[in-house]
């Protein structure tokens, strides 16, 4: 080592050249195009647990796929409780296997008060997003919402015979000719927290009486209703308006109160075996460019700074409250013993 100059001397002397140094190799990472070995390591493959059927998660992958061509997306698709039994089971088995997950806000919070959510702040969710579309603490945002509504087909229901509201479907003329999806337990819940008390396990129990169809999925449900297979059903509002965008003879009411709307969320697991990967798809999904491949596949984003349709009135929404889900299990249970018992 030189004795020349003290240390101090030195080090003050490099100073204004070690600062440019600085200056320039920051500026350089900012102006540089990310890449997928630097954003997701040695990762390889994210797994995708998700409600989301196939022909929607299938522009997601695709563009995922060409953002980052070295990572693969394996996408497991299953009705919202059975991933959330699954995810439960394997956690109890020591096993984790996902790295993403989205599903409805009920289930999500199971997960939740599990322990299973990482926190992911998203730069995606810095702007765009309405309030309570993101968690607070980082372990979920929603990615676009449903809207429970009755849909009817237009050839099988004459305009005059519509029913206005949820009260109508126990008319006699409706008996045996309304459907449901058999897992509508998030529906149920909301219902009777808007409904109440007395007034909700009333109604649900004279629609029960109504001896409604059971079918498994909203999108089989809405397709044998454009097929005429009965007049109404309990759909979401988005595949009406993208069947009836089509030319089917389908539409759905408008005047309900209250219209039970719900977030589909989408989050980390703590235990991602691909965290680094999970955290590049979970920015897509909430991307604008996400939000506008979902839009463009008829749901409604989550975003409010992506265009998506609105009802020609304003609707009476009653948001699904995660607090329900504390109660999920006693819900699934009513549920069932009003519904489906002996089916």
């Amino acid at each position: 080592m030189s004795k020349g100059f003290p240390m101090s001397s030195r080090v003050a002397s490099f100073a204004p050249l070690l600062a440019v140094l600085v200056f320039c190799a920051e500026a350089a990472l900012a102006q540089a195009p990310a890449r997928p070995g630097d954003a997701a390591g040695m990762e390889r493959e994210v797994v995708w647990y998700t409600a989301m059927n196939t022909p929607d998660a299938a522009p997601l992958r695709k563009r995922f796929r060409e953002k980052y061509p070295e990572l693969n997306l394996t996408i497991l698709r299953q009705p919202g409780e059975k991933i959330r039994t699954r995810i439960l089971t394997e956690t109890r088995a020591g096993k984790f296997f996902w790295d993403v997950v989205s599903f409805n806000h009920l289930d999500m919070d199971a997960l939740a008060q599990e322990g299973l959510l990482a926190a992911y702040a998203s730069p995606e969710t810095r702007s765009g997003f309405p309030g309570g579309a993101v968690d607070p603490e980082g372990r979920w945002a929603a990615i676009y919402v449903r809207q429970y509504v009755i849909g009817y087909n237009t050839r099988s229901v004459p305009q005059a015979e519509v029913p206005k509201s949820w009260q109508d479907l126990l008319a006699p003329k409706w008996k045996e000719k309304f459907a449901m999806d058999e897992s509508d337990v998030e529906w149920y819940a909301a219902m009777l927290d808007y409904l109440g008390a007395e007034k909700g396990p009333a109604f649900m129990r004279s629609l029960a009486r109504q001896n409604p169809q059971f079918r498994r999925g909203h999108s089989l449900l809405a397709k044998l209703l454009i097929a005429g297979d009965f007049p109404l059903a309990l759909v979401h509002a988005a595949e009406m308006d993208e069947a009836r965008r089509a030319g089917a003879p389908v539409d759905w009411v408008k005047t309900l109160d209250p219209v039970i709307t719900s977030t589909s969320q989408v989050a980390v697991s703590v235990r991602a075996p691909h965290p680094n990967g999970a955290r590049l798809l979970v920015d897509l999904l909430l991307s604008t460019e996400g939000q506008a491949l979902i839009r463009d596949r008829g749901r409604v984003p989550a975003r409010n700074d992506v265009a998506r349709g609105q009802a020609s009135i304003p609707l009476k929404e009653h948001y699904v409250s995660p607090r329900l889900a504390r109660d999920a299990d006693r819900y699934e249970k009513e549920f069932r013993e009003i519904f489906l018992r002996g089916r």
